[in-house]
């Protein structure tokens, strides 16, 4: 009798931790934004993009990925949008996992590269959720001690019309914007922007 109750009350302990509802994952890192984007194309008819990936520019073989694999900022999965870390002569320094470890890619014909300040202008981003206050706010100047003139929303779509080093120029609402935080990470996305190519 006394084993029963020494199982129930075990059970009786246990139950509450497995009718409890799971615990959700924590959001992932918003991205490094890096030095500038890689938009990889693929040939078509080609079979699915195969990526060797070095510790080194050509040197010390890291893996072998599918472009599909590689963490993005858009694009479709045959064909993404990479965030560049770095970039020395024909190689571009890639994320290979959500971790953030990286290796270098040596640039295949077709492919494009532009820095941030070359991509972003003419573009529609949406601001990014989960931020910080302060990373909300639009400014009168490209400084982090001008003052705040408004306050921009979460997955709010905006249109940048100019970038000066972590800031952005925003057509409507007007004002500078940082598109990337004091850590290097994006406050912007590109997906669900709007408008996946310039006008």
């Amino acid at each position: 009798m006394t084993r029963m109750r020494s199982k129930l009350l075990i059970l009786a302990l246990l139950c509450p931790l497995f009718a409890a509802p799971a615990h959700a994952a924590p959001p992932a890192p918003r991205p490094y934004a890096g030095v500038g984007v890689l938009a990889l194309k693929q040939v078509a008819g080609a079979e699915a993009l195969r990526l060797t990936l070095y510790q080194e520019p050509g040197l010390l073989r890291i893996a072998e990925f599918q472009a599909c694999a590689l963490p993005r900022l858009a694009g479709s999965r045959e064909e993404p949008l990479l965030a560049a870390g770095a970039r020395r002569g024909g190689w571009t320094r890639l994320a290979h996992d959500d971790a953030g470890r990286q290796g270098w890619l040596e640039q295949r014909r077709g492919w494009e590269y532009a820095s941030w300040q070359e991509f972003l202008p003419g573009r529609t981003v949406r601001i990014l959720p989960g931020m910080k206050k302060v990373l909300y706010q639009l400014k009168g100047d490209p400084r982090e001690a001008a003052a705040a003139i408004a306050a921009l929303n979460r997955d709010q779509q905006v249109r940048v019309l100019q970038v000066r080093d972590d800031w952005a120029r925003l057509q409507t609402p007007s004002g500078w914007f940082r598109w990337r935080d004091g850590d290097g990470r994006l406050t912007v996305s590109l997906q669900g922007g709007g408008e996946a190519e310039k006008r």
